[in-house]
Parts: structure tokens; C-alpha cells; sequence
């Protein structure tokens, strides 16, 4: 791929620059209150029920800056306790970068997207505890964005704060690109005319308990019990579940990001907890960098593979210990993650 960063012309002066702005938004320069009261329409973020839908509003603030609002819900199904966790975060994270791609920066609504890498790394615990009302989140992003030769978008790398009730609470990062229908259709055939499937039976196997993995809800154990590999080492085979109603809001033709994401952070948890004698309830991810490297299809027997590192001492959170989780089928690495896990009372 051809890939040409885009930044700021020299000879652009700033009322031609803020004539261009003023198409995208027509709002921009003229500062006003973000918007929670509704969301936005759920096409514009990739999601099939309107329930899961958190970004509400958004306005351009720069040439390549942007505010997203989004409401924080305290009733969600991957909300087990008092206080906002990893996926609904992340999720707000990939709404923001869908919305600003599809209403600011026009990427056609027919386009497939895909993650190649995203981060968040969480920088104030007690800012992530909810309150009388559900959470409003702003994530202020700035986007590096690149096209080909040719001039056309073909997508962004993107750095963002975020924001919970006026606190920072945690910095993320993505690597998005566009790709159309076509061009995707046959990526997606190359890659599965490559594997082996000769033996791809993939029979059911059966969650482990969700105390294990720091779950409340069965309906959110997405791994088996994991099975110690060597003397830091450990192993569990990925379980979806298709009728999920936040990991599958809608059908897909590969295993979710997100789904892969919470499959390393309960392989991660159950593996620190079991090595270090601790309450998986009391561990809690305080950054993960994921990097996808191909899809991870939905018909093949898939694994995690956990590796734990020394604890270190945090100014922050006290002691935290990093977790290298690798997600497999066939032998191939798909995706892989680096976690951080602290002890959180």
C-alpha cells in the first residue's frame, strides 16, 4: 500500500483552512456544549441495536482534531460492577473513530473497516467509578491521516484522551484503514483459500466459571478454564458465543476485535490470579496494546496463549504484572496483546 501522510499545506491560509473545516462541521469555530442528550444514528458507528450506541455528538476542532461525547450506560451487559470497565472504554474508543471517519472526514458508509492496532492505557482508577448518573465521556482525538498516490483517503492512525465527567482517566490509540466491499470480499477469499480445512471441526467447548476469569455473568465468559503450559505459561481455547448482544451486535464473517480483546484480558486475569494466589476479583487490566495481524475466522478452533512477566511496582496502582497473550488457529498467531494487570480493592 502506498501511504502518504497528509498534514497542513504550507501555502493554506487559515481562512482558507477554516472554510474547508466549516464543510465538515458547521460548527467548528464557534465553541459550544457538546451534546448527550441522543445518540447518534447507529449506522454512523457500526452497530445494529440502538442500546449500543454511546457517542452521542461530535465537532471538528482543528484540521485533523475532533471532541467526541458519548454517554456511558450503567446498565450494560458487560457492566458487572461499580465501576466502567475495559470493553465499554474501548468500545466508546472504536465508536469514536468510526463516527469521526464516516461524519467528518466522509468516508463512505459502504466501506469495511479494519483495526489493525489499538491501546488503552488507563491512567486514573477512581475516575472510572460511576456515579448517580451514567458516565459522560469526551474523547478528544487527533488523527494522522494518509491516502495513496491518488489523493484518496485510505485511513488514520489516531491518538486520543478520554475523558469521564471532566477527569482524564485514560489515553488510547488505533491504527484504522478503509477498504471497499470488493476489495475486502476478496482479501477475505485469499485468506481463507490459505488455510487447512480439511480438519476444522470446532466443537463447543465449555466456558470456565466466571469467578475464574473475573466475570459475574456466564454470558461473558468467552474462554475455557485455562490449563497451566510450562512454569509461566498458560492456555485456554476462545468459546463465542454468536448471540451475545455486545460481542456479536451483528453478524460478522470473522471474530470481533473486541472478543479477541476480552478473551486476553481473561486469560490474563485467570493466569495472574492462579500464579500469584490473588482474588480474580480484584485484578483489574490497566493497559492493553492489541495488534490484529489477519482475521480470526469464526469457523476454526481458536486459542490463547498466556505469558506472565515479573511484577513491577506502579507509582499509581502498586504492584501490576504484564501479560503476553497470543490468540491462534492453525498455529498462526492472529492477534497478539500486551496487558497490564493491578490488584484493585
Amino acid at each position: 500500500m502506498n501511504r502518504t501522510t497528509t498534514g497542513p499545506q504550507a501555502t493554506a491560509t487559515a481562512d482558507a483552512a477554516d472554510r474547508d473545516l466549516v464543510h465538515l462541521d458547521p460548527d467548528f469555530g464557534e465553541p459550544r456544549e457538546l451534546d448527550y442528550d441522543a445518540t447518534v444514528p447507529r449506522g454512523l458507528v457500526h452497530r445494529n441495536a440502538v442500546s449500543e450506541v454511546f457517542v452521542t455528538d461530535s465537532r471538528q476542532t482543528g484540521e485533523n482534531s475532533f471532541d467526541v461525547a458519548a454517554q456511558l450506560p450503567r446498565g450494560h451487559v458487560m457492566l458487572e460492577t461499580p465501576t466502567y470497565d475495559l470493553p465499554l472504554i474501548l468500545e466508546a474508543c472504536r465508536q469514536t473513530g468510526v463516527l469521526i471517519s464516516h461524519r467528518h472526514l466522509d468516508v463512505p458508509l459502504d466501506r469495511a473497516f479494519i483495526m489493525h492496532r489499538m491501546s488503552l492505557h488507563i491512567g486514573d482508577l477512581d475516575g472510572l467509578r460511576q456515579g448517580p448518573e451514567p458516565g459522560r465521556a469526551l474523547i478528544r482525538t487527533e488523527a494522522d491521516v494518509y491516502r495513496n498516490q491518488a489523493g484518496k483517503l485510505r485511513g488514520y492512525d489516531f491518538r486520543a484522551d478520554v475523558l469521564i465527567n471532566g477527569t482524564e482517566v485514560a489515553k488510547a490509540t488505533g491504527a484504522l484503514i478503509f477498504v471497499g466491499r470488493p476489495a475486502y470480499q476478496a482479501l477475505r477469499t485469499k485468506g481463507r483459500d490459505a488455510l487447512d480445512w480439511s480438519d476444522a471441526a470446532a466443537p463447543r467447548a465449555v466456558p470456565a466459571p466466571p469467578a475464574v476469569v473475573g466475570r459475574r455473568d456466564p454470558r461473558n465468559v468467552v474462554i475455557t478454564d485455562p490449563v497451566q503450559r510450562g512454569d509461566e505459561g498458560w492456555r485456554a481455547t476462545v468459546v463465542p458465543d454468536h448471540d451475545h448482544p455486545h460481542l456479536f451486535d451483528h453478524p460478522l464473517d470473522h471474530l470481533p476485535g473486541n472478543l479477541l480483546i476480552e478473551a486476553a484480558r481473561q486469560v490474563a486475569v485467570a493466569a495472574v490470579a492462579r500464579s500469584a494466589g490473588l482474588d480474580p476479583a480484584t485484578l483489574v487490566p490497566v493497559s492493553v496494546d492489541a495488534s490484529f495481524s489477519s482475521f480470526c475466522e469464526n469457523d476454526l478452533p481458536t486459542t490463547v496463549e498466556a505469558d506472565l512477566a515479573p511484577f513491577r511496582s506502579d507509582e499509581r496502582f502498586g504492584p501490576v504484572v504484564g501479560v503476553d497473550v497470543r490468540v491462534n488457529q492453525q498455529g498462526t498467531t492472529n492477534s497478539s496483546f500486551r496487558i497490564e494487570v493491578a490488584q484493585w480493592v
